[in-house]
């Protein structure tokens, strides 16, 4: 048998960047299920787009990691490993806000993974278009809803098996995908898809700045700006939490614009007061949640058909939920209660309660977990009826579930047009030649029992 292939591929978010290594039978290189991870290989630092002003130390950032897929992947098999990296959200925001920095960091990360003995096949900026597909893919390649292989040993696309919907949540952007009921209206949230011989017509969006980490920067910025003073009163905040940060320091996003009065130098300080109400309320004016009569949203403003169907929930939504233990098909109301309980803490007791936790995690536990349920339940429309059709996961099959697993499959043409032949599957003049002996042989056969039948009635006729 020929050595298994490999595949490397980077995700360069917005606040972290990560290594897959990929593994499949190079044999059944166009047939399906058979891709494993592994290992994925965090790289320590900020993401990518964190070096703008120092862009060798994104490439060398990367290069750890890379140490650690060459000890992996066998020396013979190095120069036939496809490798890639996407970078996401945090490098979008850094192109419209630089586009020159952005392509010197591109260029940095590509000449890193060039010095390496590998089949580098280019770094590039994901849309959030690419973002949420690429992740739907990974999705229901491993839940096996697009193809699976049959008791009858052939590759088949399942029936009666609906494909699952996609919801990501990154640092900078969120994305949901999903195949909805009706027609999509507005071909920008519109995407096709021809896999394995079935037609897929995907709704999908990503909404930039959306991400956790910079609606929260939002959510501070906002606070900041109503209180018109250097003193900040944060509702998401556990009560008697403090911290001191400068403008310069809230207003470092595209995703938020410094009032024109402030001085880049003013120390803020901000005042956790811990108040769920007022914590819910101010994470809602994020949002404009008005559609309009021309057709239904999700929120500002862009079409969104109605949600339908079973999701899984990663990336942000999982890790922050999880912490809280809110990951194992919770009922809304108990979600509801718990998040309202830990808004309801103070800094001493949150601490008490996760003494192994990070300071920032600590501090933004209410604030992330009130915004996710936010942006699903009044931001999606999901509803009590529909919440648990989420599922928020990690992994499937030992595989982290993200756009990386998509984005290789699509690139290296693993993600077939037409369904993957049988593997049981014979050459078409074989079949015909079996044929037509099994039907010469049966004639034969009949022949053989009427002649004898025949026979045995003449001898009795003879006896009489």
């Amino acid at each position: 048998p020929l050595p298994p292939q490999y595949g490397l591929v980077f995700d360069a978010g917005s606040t972290h960047t990560s290594l897959y290594i990929y593994r499949w039978p190079a044999d059944k290189e166009n047939d399906t299920g058979i891709v494993s991870q592994v290992e994925a290989c965090p790289v320590s630092g900020p993401g990518i787009s964190s070096y703008a002003d120092d862009p060798a130390g994104a490439g060398a950032s990367l290069k750890p990691c890379l140490d650690k897929a060459m000890k992996i992947v066998p020396a013979e098999q190095q120069r036939d490993t496809p490798t890639y990296l996407g970078a996401t959200a945090g490098m979008r925001l850094l192109r419209e806000e630089n586009s020159t920095k952005a392509e010197q960091v591109l260029a940095e990360v590509s000449k890193a993974i060039g010095e390496y003995p590998v089949d580098f096949r280019g770094a590039r900026i994901l849309t959030g278009s690419e973002e949420g597909s690429f992740g739907w893919i990974t999705v229901n390649y491993l839940l096996e809803t697009l193809v699976k292989f049959s008791f009858a040993e052939r590759w088949e696309h399942p029936q009666d098996t609906e494909v699952l919907g996609a919801l990501d949540l990154g640092g900078a952007s969120a994305q949901i995908t999903f195949q909805p009921g009706v027609p999509v209206q507005d071909r920008n949230t519109s995407v096709f898809f021809r896999l394995y011989g079935t037609n897929y017509s995907l709704y999908s969006h990503s909404y930039l700045c959306y991400g956790q980490t910079q609606a929260l920067k939002m959510l501070l910025a906002a606070l900041h700006q109503a209180s018109s003073s250097a003193q900040i009163s944060h509702p998401c905040y556990p009560r008697g939490y403090q911290e001191n940060l400068t403008v310069a320091e809230l207003y470092n996003s595209p995703c938020v614009h410094a009032p024109s009065s402030a001085s880049p130098g003013l120390v803020l300080t901000v005042t956790g007061t811990g108040e769920p109400a007022a914590c819910g309320t101010a994470i809602q004016r994020l949002f404009n949640f008005s559609c309009g009569a021309q057709w239904p949203c999700g929120f500002n403003g862009v079409y969104q058909p109605p949600v339908r169907g079973q999701f899984f929930a990663f990336s942000g939504f999982y890790y922050s939920l999880h912490f809280l233990n809110l990951t194992e098909g919770q009922s809304l109301s108990l979600v509801n209660a718990t998040i309202r309980e830990i808004c309801n803490s103070s800094w001493k007791q949150v601490q008490e309660l996760f003494p192994m936790a990070s300071r920032t995690q600590l501090r933004d536990t209410c604030a992330a977990s009130s915004y996710i349920l936010i942006l699903l339940l009044q931001g999606y429309k999901f509803k009590y009826t529909t919440w648990l059709n989420i599922h928020f996961i990690q992994q499937v099959a030992n595989m982290d579930v993200g756009w990386t697993l998509g984005y290789m499959l699509n690139l290296t043409n693993m993600i077939l047009s037409e369904p993957p032949a049988a593997v049981t599957e014979l050459p078409r003049g074989i079949w015909i030649a079996a044929t037509v002996l099994l039907a010469i042989m049966l004639i034969l056969t009949f022949c053989l029992l009427t002649a004898n039948c025949c026979q045995r009635n003449s001898s009795g006729y003879e006896q009489l």
